[in-house]
């Protein structure tokens, strides 16, 4: 269980930037990698689990399949942050599709022609896809959301929540906010975006906020979900994260430090008064520090 940090008695941040892999998206690599195995579709010391990522949902693979004697090959975009996809390597996963990358094509069509090619390769692949299995959804709604709730309770907040997150994928903001009302909670969830892009309209400028508005509609994102969609900038985010850390001595990530700029600024919204703020740390800062030279800021 990753902890319930405590700003004020209105506003809290889980940090999944604790969870096994660093990231959220351990807890859908894992449950996705279980329901495969229990599937058959996974067969330890045979099978090579086969994604593209930018680089956390790799992490997350290569912690559920270790202890599975499960490969781990991966395809990255270059544009994704260089630290990432040295520890990844380090770490045990195998980079495909680099010299086709550098020729133009994306990590999807990488990974289409490895499926496609896997017997020539030498290969039993299994594809998680993630931006398609519905099991990530599943993991946070029986996973990150029942401990959230459960802590929430714990604190005594009461049952009126504002849940602010960002979406990716969009799984994790589903699953979370569709579990707190399993719970029982009363719940209006704020969506949060990089003030270059329009997620509803499908407008996605570039931006540094790695982890949201990744250059796909989320497929998961249950808009019946979303009370109210809010931009943030870069320098909104990135005086979030020195304030999260002078707060509380974590260094969040940029994904993460958007939110929380958000939830301070709608703890005082009229409409909001009567609700305990929640988001969530899905990542950890240390990541993606050439993002304070990109900003003009002195590392």
């Amino acid at each position: 269980m990753t902890e319930l940090a405590r700003y004020n008695d209105r506003l809290y941040t889980k940090l999944e930037l604790n969870s096994l892999g660093g990231s959220h998206k351990y807890r859908a690599a894992r449950h996705i990698v279980q329901r495969a195995i229990e599937r058959g579709d996974i067969v330890p010391g045979h099978t090579t689990v086969i994604e593209k990522t930018g680089g956390n949902f790799g992490f997350g693979l290569l912690a559920a399949c270790y202890r599975h004697d499960v490969q781990v090959d991966l395809a990255i975009g270059l544009s994704f942050s260089p630290l990432k996809r040295k520890l990844l390597e380090c770490f045990g996963a195998r980079l495909i599709g680099k010299d086709m990358l550098r020729q133009g094509l994306t990590p999807r069509e990488v990974v289409e022609h490895h499926v496609q090619c896997q017997e020539q390769l030498g290969r039993q692949y299994y594809y998680t896809d993630q931006f398609n299995n519905l099991d990530g959804v599943e993991a946070h709604r029986l996973s990150t959301g029942p401990e959230l709730a459960a802590q929430l309770i714990e604190q005594g907040v009461g049952k009126r929540i504002l849940f602010v997150g960002c979406a990716g994928t969009g799984a994790s903001f589903t699953g979370v906010t569709q579990s707190l009302i399993d719970h029982g909670f009363d719940v209006d969830a704020v969506l949060v975006e990089p003030a270059e892009c329009d997620i509803r309209k499908g407008i996605f400028g570039d931006h540094r906020l790695e982890g949201m508005a990744v250059g796909v509609p989320p497929p998961f994102l249950d808009w019946s979900l979303v009370n109210e969609v809010c931009a943030v900038s870069l320098e909104e985010t990135l005086d979030a994260q020195r304030h999260f850390y002078r707060h509380n001595g974590i260094h969040i990530g940029n994904t993460s430090a958007g939110c929380f700029a958000v939830a301070k600024q709608l703890l005082d919204r009229n409409d909001y008064q009567d609700k305990v703020v929640v988001t969530m740390a899905y990542d950890s800062g240390l990541w993606y520090a050439d993002i304070l030279e990109e900003a003009g800021e002195a590392v």
